[in-house]
């Protein structure tokens, strides 16, 4: 029998949890997931656990405005790439599309775009018809990308319609947020007017969605697919190093292999980790300097350096120069 299909839980332990202010082990415990922690530098959960995980933390909150207090948080917080998704495209469409392709690497839900007659709908489900997504969980992705698409187009875009699973309290808890009142509704929902989704986004960038899109691509294929190892320890390390992890054990774990395999594989194809380490950082590094405005501090937490200084001695090994020197030179050129 095939395993079933596992999800990171760094949107819960590592960014809910975080912001929340809940002990990210209380959590574990109290959702009966203790166990899968032990030895594990990333914790990976069928849908059904990663759902049991997002309850308790519902359960756990301080706050009971915890859905449109995270949404927003997310949306403003630390670099999430799958966002680059929405803020890179041209318009609302567009990013919307793309958002939906790669929405899995967040966790087990499903997103579809379609149009609905003259208007764009975004639908989200559960991978997984036998664990159901939790209404608070939906109500989320509602805001988190309503957040998104504003900041995006500098417009505050009200959908058409709305709608989630959630109880009249929980529902207007998100209506300022939204704009209107979502209805009752079995399946999670968002539609936007024809003008609306055209829209341009003032924060479109094609060539730095060439980029992340390839990087995507790769994680996505990592889940299932007999990559190259070399390919494998990059897409891993992509996705560890935004809950800081960058250890050769930590990739190992993430791969379910042992730490001596990872590194015979490697070897086998003429490389080393610490070579994997290096030529990640300083591929991410170099694109973030030429095709964002991210100040070096926030490139530096993105690739899960200790502080901008230690980036910066390494960027100037890789390259011979500071990493501001190198954005002013590539500007000038």
């Amino acid at each position: 029998m095939d395993s079933p299909q596992t999800y990171s839980l760094f949107m819960g332990t590592d960014v809910s949890c975080r912001i929340l202010g809940i002990d990210p082990q209380v959590m574990l415990e109290t959702a009966g997931l203790a166990n899968l922690a032990q030895d594990r530098s990333e914790l990976r959960v069928t849908a059904g656990q990663y759902f049991d995980a997002w309850n308790t933390i519902a359960r756990l909150s301080p706050r009971r405005d915890f859905v449109p207090y995270l949404g927003v948080a997310i949306s403003r917080g630390p670099v999430i790439p799958v966002f680059f998704t929405l803020s890179c495209a041209p318009n609302l469409e567009t990013g919307l599309t793309r958002l939906a392709q790669f929405k899995s690497l967040l966790g087990p839900t499903r997103m579809q775009v379609f149009k609905d007659g003259q208007l764009l709908r975004a639908e989200y489900d559960s991978v997984d018809i036998h664990s159901p997504m939790p209404p608070s969980l939906g109500a989320l992705q509602l805001v988190c990308m309503l957040e998104n698409i504003r900041g995006a187009t500098a417009h505050f875009v009200c959908p058409v319609a709305a709608g989630f699973d959630g109880s009249e309290e929980e529902r207007r808890q998100i209506a300022s947020h939204l704009g209107i009142m979502p209805e009752r509704s079995a399946t999670t929902f968002v539609t936007f007017s024809p003008e609306d989704a055209k829209r341009r986004f003032i924060s479109e960038n094609p060539a730095l969605w060439a980029d992340v899109e390839a990087d995507l691509k790769l994680q996505l294929a990592a889940q299932n697919d007999p990559l190259p190892a070399a390919a494998r320890v990059r897409a891993a390390l992509a996705d560890l190093m935004l809950s800081g992890r960058t250890g050769a054990e930590d990739v190992a774990i993430s791969l379910g292999i042992s730490r001596s395999t990872l590194q015979r594989r490697l070897r086998q194809e003429k490389t080393s980790f610490q070579a994997e380490l290096d030529a990640t950082r300083r591929d991410i590094a170099i694109r973030y300097l030429t095709k964002t405005t991210l100040g070096v501090d926030a490139i530096a937490l993105v690739l899960a350096y200790r502080d901008a200084s230690s980036f910066s001695r390494s960027f100037r090994r890789w390259t011979g120069q500071a990493p501001g020197a190198f954005r002013q030179a590539r500007r000038r050129g």
